[in-house]
């Protein structure tokens, strides 16, 4: 310890505190100067690249999960696989979700202030003038609407949101609805193919057979011919049908947003599930979750925000403003003279014609809105009835041709097989019986893919699925109507 003699006394000196206390402070700056000039600079550009990377692989992940569907696609594809990849792919819905999007942002355009306005002018010297040396002036003025009138805007937006939204459901509603009718009717192009196969192959072996018997002068003529025309006119039918399944590939390739010849593998088989709601049941359904209904009611919400918009309409806007003069006088020695005001101003609704009819206007879409969403229920309610009645008739179709038509078709193609052999019936009687049981076979598989297209198509009219109940539905059945 030194003693220092100063000015006021005595002082004491610690050199080895004066050293701490030092290199502590240059700690302290080393450590800002640190994470000044190093750590931050890297945050700053870390964090950037960090949400690059969250970016790119998100559109990667996007991009690997529409190659796994196009994979599953082109190999053997289930409905879940289509309907995946049009949710994703399809131009309808890209473009109905970039109109609710607008929609969305459209609620801070109407909720917003009017732009504000500002007036320059300027006048150049002219010694003609006798009205003063006004040389500049300049204004900025904005309108307030009266308040209250921005919220119910806000509220009309609100409301075309949500229709914009229902509209979104409802595109991709029908998309799917659509794809699933084009996947049941591919299925059963496919299916027809099959059975027009096995049916030629057959034929062609009867054929031979009548031949080779003509040739041996025991069959008569008219059976070779019967034979050779009914294995023309399959080939005929094999040729349309795969005519009709190129042209459905390219329909739902169009769905899928994919190239018209793209490949579409064998379909999946769907089960065909059976209904679980009865027809008032899905009445009621309908006025819940179809989209149509719901666009309606929520219309009639925006025609009552829309009255409260006209009301408000017929209310005075107010105007506030700057105003900034200057004044330059002719003489050089003069000084300058500068002029503030504010400004006021209100509109003045004072034409009650024209604000009665926009009272009036909107009470009549109020009206109108409120008769729509009756159009909607009743046009829904017919909908449902008709598609209902076609999707009981395919039901009773696949059972009549399932348990009664196609066995007995199959036991008489039998019989006729036997008679044949044993010379007691002819060759026409077994060519007609096999024509009998491939058009049953037709029939039935006609009647399969009807069944699905009519199950899509009525559960998009309700908008809800009709072949499962939710675990805390409690929904009572009531006496159903004969279909």
């Amino acid at each position: 310890m030194r003693l220092k003699k100063g000015i006021s006394g005595i002082n004491f000196s610690f050199p080895f505190l004066e050293r701490e206390i030092k290199t502590g402070h240059e700690r302290v700056d080393m450590h800002q100067m640190y994470f000044r000039n190093i750590v931050w600079p890297k945050f700053f550009t870390i964090l950037p690249m960090v949400f690059f990377l969250i970016v790119v692989s998100l559109a990667q992940a996007a991009e690997n999960e529409l190659t796994v569907l196009e994979a599953r696609i082109t190999g053997s594809p289930s409905l879940r696989d289509l309907l995946s990849l049009v949710y994703q792919a399809s131009p309808e819905v890209k473009a109905a979700k970039a109109s609710w999007r607008g929609s969305i942002e459209k609620y801070r355009v109407e909720t917003g202030y009017p732009d504000p306005t500002i007036t320059t002018l300027y006048y150049p010297y002219d010694p003609s003038r006798d009205w003063g040396n006004k040389r500049f002036e300049a204004m900025f003025s904005q309108t307030i609407p009266f308040p209250g009138k921005l919220a119910a805007a806000g509220r009309v937006a609100e409301t075309e949101s949500q229709i914009a939204k229902l509209e979104l459901d409802r595109t991709v509603r029908d998309t799917a609805v659509k794809v699933r009718e084009s996947y049941h009717e591919l299925q059963y192009i496919r299916e027809a193919v099959r059975i027009a196969e096995h049916n030629r192959l057959a034929l062609e072996h009867l054929r031979n057979i009548g031949e080779t018997a003509y040739a041996q002068n025991r069959t008569a003529l008219y059976d070779v011919l019967k034979a050779q025309s009914q294995s023309g006119q399959v080939q005929y039918d094999r040729l349309l049908l795969e005519e009709l399944e190129r042209t459905e590939i390219t329909r739902l390739n169009a769905l899928l947003n994919r190239p018209p010849e793209a490949a579409i593998g064998p379909l999946q088989d769907e089960p065909m599930v059976p209904l679980v709601y009865g027809l008032n049941d899905i009445y009621t359904l309908a006025e819940t979750h179809r989209e149509e209904i719901r666009v309606a009611t929520v219309g009639a919400d925006k025609s009552r925000a829309e009255v409260e918009v006209a009301r408000y309409q017929n209310l005075p806007e107010f105007m506030v403003g700057f105003k900034y003069e200057y004044d330059a006088p002719d003489a050089p020695d003069a000084s300058a003279n500068n002029f503030y005001g504010i400004q006021f101003g209100m509109t003045l609704p004072i034409w009650w014609n024209k604000n009665a009819g926009r009272r009036e206007a909107a009470r009549a879409g109020t009206e109108k809105a409120a008769a729509l969403v009756n159009v909607q229920i009743n046009e829904a309610r017919s909908l449902i009835r008709e598609t209902f009645f076609r999707l009981k008739n395919a039901e009773r179709l696949i059972t009549l041709y399932r348990d009664q038509l196609l066995p007995q078709a199959t036991k008489a193609m039998e019989t006729a097989e036997i008679w044949n052999r044993e010379g007691q019936g002819s060759l026409t009687d077994f060519v007609e019986t096999e024509a009998v049981w491939y058009n049953f076979q037709l029939a039935l598989a006609r009647s399969r893919a009807d069944y699905g297209k009519y199950l899509a198509r009525l559960e998009g009219i309700v908008g809800t699925s009709l072949t499962g109940k939710p675990e805390n539905d409690q929904y009572p059945s009531r006496t159903e109507a004969a279909p």
